[in-house]
């Protein structure tokens, strides 16, 4: 009798765990989706990751409390990285060491855009899309409204900062970068890429 016990336990939790697993089928996502109507996989984002956080820029007299005013630069050189954060205090950033150190001039373009100015919560400004066409590329940002984390009683602009190789950029020509938030377009760059 005692021998029929862990027999019947054993089976009552495999049926448990096949039944919370789904016994194995999985339902095809968008991805595995696009795979199979292309052929292709789709590859890894053109971007990497540099920075994030909360800043405040200095001289933005034409601002106040109430603006929700997208900001971007397009970075080319040090010196240019150096002048960014010059202008534009760190308050709060989450980048590490190495993501830091991605960027390497004059093989990078860094883009960097910033939202004046929201209550601190979070990490709420990103990157989600970038598609390049040409002399135009077109930066989609996401502004998560709900963002997790301990609510801060002051102001500042949630920063966003990714690297993108010089290469994937026409040779000539300056190059207009449309920045678009929430999918409607906010804002333009444009520069030389020298």
């Amino acid at each position: 009798m005692r021998t029929i016990y862990p027999a019947v336990l054993t089976a009552i939790i495999a049926t448990f765990l096949l039944a919370a697993c789904g016994g194995g089928t999985a339902a095809p996502t968008e991805e595995t989706r696009e795979t199979e109507e292309t052929g292709e996989s789709p590859g890894p984002p053109l971007w990497r990751y540099v920075n994030s956080g909360w800043v405040s820029p200095l001289n933005e007299q034409t601002t106040n409390a109430f603006s929700r005013e997208l900001r971007a630069v397009v970075i080319t050189t040090a010196e240019e990285m150096d002048e960014f954060n010059r202008n534009v205090v760190s308050k709060r950033t989450n980048g590490t060491s190495t993501s830091l150190s991605r960027p390497e001039f004059p093989g990078s373009v860094v883009i960097a855009a910033y939202v004046m100015w929201l209550p601190v919560q979070g990490d709420p400004l990103s990157v989600v899309g970038l598609e390049i066409d040409g002399n135009r590329a077109v930066v989609e940002l996401e502004l998560d409204e709900d963002s997790q984390g301990r609510l801060f009683p002051y102001l500042f602009a949630p920063m966003t900062m990714v690297t993108v190789d010089r290469g994937v950029f026409p040779d000539q020509g300056p190059v207009e970068f449309e920045f678009r938030l929430g999918g409607e377009a906010k804002l333009t760059v444009s520069d030389p890429l020298n």
